[in-house]
């Protein structure tokens, strides 16, 4: 779901996709206040192998990416001090405290993934507002702050801004510049090395982990980097792949590891033929960090679209996406409020994430007024219902 103007053409074919959207945004960082703590990073000595985070130990607890006057960084299995960072080379000791802990309650079961050791994480695109608005609305800091980017753009300087506060970046970045796609072939061919090489620098400069996600969505028809508009068949879903893998080739030559890829499928294929499905698109275990997916409940504000609950959306694609072993990232969602009930489908996301969808890890809010009013707060039950999921324990891992 892209907000420039130039998508409304695309309305249709959206409702053919009834319940089901991707949403791409305008360009400009919607960064919130706050630092990233007292002190710098990755000072002090190194813990031992194996070490874990003290009492506090939460990447994203309160005081953000904390400092590392005292207690360092974590062994290569390690994980860092009290309020730190965990996994190979973490932030060091943060606000909760300094040094390693010994068996304290640490957030993070993956620091290299920054996957969450119990719940899920929980995030939002703001684009109707401000991020400071929403998150004093929902009473906490997101963990996931999420931006939709161009192509030719240097996206690179927002990462400081999404990162403030704690906070995890996740980068949309569209294989396009307004209506005008980046040919995949060019890409494969090398016309835009060095662009992306410089990105990939900057991004090894800029040193954090956080979650890039490219090419969302492909096994949808309104993209230039779909496979339906790049050939409709088996040999598109190749073409994507090699894309996908010239792209991440050139991150890793450039020692950008830092960058978790996301890979992001709509929630169903559009067209439905067997060469469009998903797996199809698939780069590879080793190109792939976490799987993820994006959908929609739109209710009826489509002529063609239908009321659908959230464990029908997610249960349409979470087995097959869980059988890959890898986090699961709901990158993109929410809900009409035309045609049901949408706090008591917002109520419905918790019991099924705990239930049904364990291997959900992240859940990321499309926070925008925009085909319909996508927002938290687009009515007060609405509103008191998200509220409620975002206090939730298990949304503050």
């Amino acid at each position: 779901m892209t907000t420039t103007t130039d998508r409304t053409g695309r309305l249709a074919t959206l409702a053919v996709a009834a319940a089901l959207c991707g949403c791409a945004s305008a360009s400009t960082v919607n960064g919130g206040a706050g630092g990233q703590g007292v002190g710098g990073l990755g000072a002090g000595g190194s813990t031992a192998q194996g070490g874990s985070p003290g009492t506090g130990g939460a990447e994203n607890a309160t005081g953000g990416r904390g400092g590392s006057s005292a207690g360092g960084a974590s062994g290569a299995a390690g994980q860092s001090g009290s309020g730190g960072k965990t996994g190979s080379g973490g932030i060091g000791a943060g606000m909760g405290g300094a040094g390693s802990g010994a068996g304290g309650s640490g957030a993070v079961a993956n620091g290299a993934l920054l996957v969450p050791a119990q719940g899920a994480l929980l995030g939002a695109f703001v684009g109707t507002g401000t991020l400071a608005g929403f998150e004093a609305e929902l009473g906490r800091s997101i963990a996931i702050n999420h931006n939709f980017v161009g192509w030719s753009q240097d996206w690179t300087p927002m990462l400081t801004s999404l990162a403030a506060g704690g906070r995890i970046p996740l980068v949309t970045w569209e294989a396009w510049d307004g209506s005008v796609g980046a040919p995949l072939t060019n890409i494969i061919g090398g016309t835009y090395d060095s662009m992306l090489t410089a990105r990939a620098q900057a991004v090894k400069t800029f040193g954090e982990k956080f979650f890039l996600r490219w090419g969302h969505e492909m096994n949808g028809n309104w993209y230039p980097w779909g496979g339906a508009n790049n050939g409709a068949n088996l040999a598109a879903t190749t073409t994507f792949i090699s894309a996908y893998r010239h792209i991440h080739d050139l991150f890793v030559a450039a020692g950008a590891t830092n960058a978790l890829w996301v890979f992001c499928p709509n929630v169903a294929s559009v067209p439905g033929d067997s060469w469009n499905q998903w797996q199809n698109y698939y780069p590879g275990d080793a190109y792939v960090d976490w799987v993820g997916f994006d959908g929609y409940n739109w209710g009826t504000v489509q002529t063609t679209s239908t009321w659908q609950t959230f464990p029908a959306i997610a249960g349409s694609i979470y087995a097959s996406l869980a059988a890959k072993g890898k986090p699961i990232m709901i990158a993109e969602t929410a809900s009409a409020e035309q045609g049901g009930d949408k706090a008591a489908w917002i109520a419905g996301i918790l019991p099924a994430m705990k239930t049904m969808f364990p291997a959900v890890k992240g859940l990321v809010w499309f926070q925008m007024n925009k085909e319909t009013d996508w927002r938290v707060d687009s009515s007060p039950s609405a509103a008191t219902a998200f509220i409620s999921l975002a206090k939730d324990p298990y949304f503050n891992p």
